[in-house]
């Protein structure tokens, strides 16, 4: 059995963080991934909004550096729980990180050891204007998230 998911997005909110009973940390956030798609001859985007959960060491990279806006790559697995609300069974998704990068450029020689990042505000889908001629040096894909999650 596969579950597995990989999204490109933007976060809509500031990531939220709170704490377990046990001290373990989670963050959580949403990201609006855009889906392009022909209807008769007219071009039409639709937008999914989609509920990011993360623990532990990703939990704190996440709350340190992600803020409302930018552009993430999310990779994990669908957890689909439900709930009665009023005698009605009700269901929602998230996704259970288990890697996020950034996909936003770095600002140039930032004076203090601290991250910052760039926003750039654009209506280009991430998933079809693909990064052409551009460094990679220039992106930070926090290759230290990696290490700690392992």
């Amino acid at each position: 059995m596969l579950n597995k998911i990989m999204l490109i997005g933007r976060l809509v909110a500031d990531p939220e963080t709170r704490f377990t009973p046990s001290g373990a940390q989670v963050s959580s956030f949403r990201i609006a991934v855009d889906r392009n798609y022909r209807q008769n001859e007219e071009w039409k985007r639709e937008t999914l909004f989609v509920r990011v959960v993360s623990w532990t060491n990703l939990a704190r990279k996440v709350s340190e550096y992600y803020r409302k806006g930018m552009l993430v790559f999310v990779e994990g697995r669908l957890q689909i729980q439900s709930f009665e609300r009023n005698g009605q069974k009700a269901w929602f998704t998230d996704v259970i990180a288990a890697n996020t990068f950034s996909l936003e450029r770095r600002t140039p020689a930032a004076s203090d050891e601290s991250v910052s990042y760039t926003q750039e505000a654009t209506n280009k889908n991430p998933m079809t204007d693909a990064v052409q001629d551009q460094n990679f040096e220039d992106y930070d894909f926090v290759p230290e998230e990696l290490e700690e999650i392992a």
